[in-house]
């Protein structure tokens, strides 16, 4: 999944790799009454790849709905599923997602944005007073015992230099486990803004990286 990063941090003089994924995504069923809120909405929001699948897979043969999203990665996602996307965020917060989607849509619509456990309520508190949002908790983002096993080994080898990280949820998994190693000084490397100042919040630097 990080072949083109690597190739970018090759060329920073890092030549061995490790990937451990720290999300593990468990997808929730879709109910009937979940599938009817779905093919209701004008819109439907992806913040990120995980819930795109399985949301599309229930929408009516014929229907073509209004879809903004956050990223290129959850934007190719869509796409493979064979449909189109109307609004890619050009930044990647949920504040700047909203209102760069509100500056171009102005009018109230109709929301469904599908989420996991960790996610806050801020998109249907941004949109709730003009817009008619659904959230709903569609799959669950967990720490395996096996992924935790494996960053605990690979932390007590103290060869790594680097960790690049992708998401908060995976830098506030990393720190459980790191907290509790011998902290070796690590260079830290975040995918955007919001995985940077998450890092920052929890008293580390961190150096912004951008696909």
């Amino acid at each position: 999944m990080n072949a083109e990063d690597q190739l970018r941090f090759r060329a920073e003089g890092f030549d061995r790799f490790y990937e451990i994924p720290l999300c593990e995504i468990k997808p929730l069923p879709i109910t009937e009454s979940i599938k009817t809120k779905i093919n209701a909405a004008e819109w439907l929001f992806f913040t990120s790849q995980a819930p795109v699948a399985s949301v599309l897979a229930v929408i009516d043969k014929g229907r073509h709905p209004l879809i903004a999203v956050i990223g290129k990665k959850t934007a190719e996602a869509v796409r493979a599923c064979g449909f189109e996307v109307a609004f890619v965020s050009p930044q990647e917060t949920k504040k700047q997602f909203v209102s760069a989607w509100q500056e171009s849509f102005p009018a109230g619509t109709t929301i469904f944005y599908p989420k996991s456990q960790l996610a806050d309520d801020a998109i249907e508190e941004l949109l709730g007073i003009e817009n008619e949002v659904t959230g709903s908790v569609l799959y669950h983002n967990v720490f395996l015992e096996e992924r935790k096993a494996e960053l605990t080994e690979l932390l007590n080898l103290g060869k790594l230099s680097a960790v690049y990280f992708a998401s908060p949820s995976a830098w506030t998994r990393f720190l459980s486990v790191y907290d509790k190693s011998d902290k070796k000084p690590l260079i830290f490397y975040a995918i955007g803004a919001t995985t940077k100042n998450a890092i920052s919040k929890s008293g580390h630097e961190a150096v912004l990286f951008q696909r």
